[in-house]
């Protein structure tokens, strides 16, 4: 298993699916972009009108949700592969501690920030016990619950099953929390994201069936014309988790029509298979980059939207990475969540 955001590799090597890690790839390009996006109206640089909301809940709909539906999509080969007590020891290695170790890092941020963070906190808000989660480390442990719950499922009845017996059972439970979402409210901070999550992370576990399927042009073209009408349709409004589920099913196909897992691709593809391999370090700690950048532009005069969100999205991906490949010298990059 490794440690980028959200999953495993295949077992078999030579069938390494690399539309997974592409797909990664551009889901934290959108990570790293929306929190710069908001970051900017929480600084005051975009008013939180139509625009804003619209291009907010446009990358929301679609991004978080594609790292739980990426997260499953081989999830079933590792349950087969490990024990359930081996499983676990692993999610709390790769899971929890990265994010009460990087709330803990975050917090000494915010306060050595002072006032020029765009929440202040104090000494008194220190983050002891990281639950609810700090910011956007809930992913990790929405993502923790729903990988715990599944494991727990998988060692009581899941063995009895063949692989398409738990697909589709996958798929069925998927569907069935979307629809039934809106009447599901959970207000805690802790159970919520991961009840308003687990509809994607079970779509891909059903979808680990078709993980190497590479749809002809047309079906891809299609199926990006309903993604694009769906975004066009969502407007300045929230998406619900079915039209989300539709949204990553429709991007899904999309990419595998484009990356067809072929070790000789273009440039483009290949950046974007290396930034899903190093999603981890990008998503842990882009915002302190992307931050930090931004109160230094804001203090020297610099208010134009466009540069500030170009350069703050640049430094969120180029930065962590760069703290990765040290940490790797360093051999740190374990014990730093990486």
């Amino acid at each position: 298993m490794t440690n980028t955001l959200g999953g495993s590799t295949p077992h078999d090597p030579t069938r390494r699916a690399y539309a997974i890690d592409s797909a990664k790839g551009v889901g934290i390009l959108l990570v790293v972009f929306g929190h710069a996006w908001r970051g900017l109206m929480g600084a005051g640089g975009l008013p939180d009108g139509v625009l804003f909301r619209t291009v907010d809940y446009a990358v929301y709909a679609f991004h978080m949700p594609l790292f739980f539906f990426l997260s499953g999509l081989l999830f079933l080969d590792v349950l087969r592969r490990y024990k359930g007590r081996t499983l676990l020891r692993g999610r709390v290695v790769r899971l929890l501690w990265p994010m009460a170790l990087w709330s803990w890092v975050f917090f000494g941020l915010k306060l050595a920030a002072g006032s020029d963070a765009n929440t202040p906190v104090t000494l008194a808000d220190f983050p002891l016990i990281p639950l609810p989660p700090y910011e956007h480390l809930w992913f990790l442990w929405a993502l923790f619950l729903c990988q715990t719950l599944v494991i727990g499922a998988y060692v009581i009845c899941g063995k009895r099953l063949n692989n398409g017996g738990i697909q589709a059972a996958a798929a069925v439970a998927a569907v069935g929390l979307a629809l039934l979402n809106p009447f599901l409210s959970v207000p805690s901070l802790i159970w919520g994201p991961m009840v308003e999550h687990l509809p994607y992370f079970l779509a891909g576990i059903g979808a680990g069936r078709f993980v190497y399927w590479r749809p002809r042009a047309f079906i891809g073209l299609c199926a990006g014309f309903g993604f694009a009408l769906m975004i066009a349709l969502l407007g300045p409004q929230k998406a619900s988790v079915l039209w989300s589920l539709v949204l990553v099913l429709l991007g899904w196909t999309v990419w595998q029509a484009l990356d067809r897992s072929g070790d000789h691709s273009g440039l483009m593809l290949r950046l974007l298979r290396y930034l899903g391999e190093v999603s981890m370090v990008i998503y842990l700690t882009h915002t302190a980059f992307s931050a930090a950048l931004r109160i230094v532009l804001i203090k020297a005069g610099v208010d134009g939207v466009t540069v500030l969100l170009v350069l703050t999205v640049l430094i969120g991906v180029v930065g962590p990475i760069v703290v990765g490949m040290i940490a790797r010298q360093l051999r740190f990059a374990r014990v730093l969540g990486f």
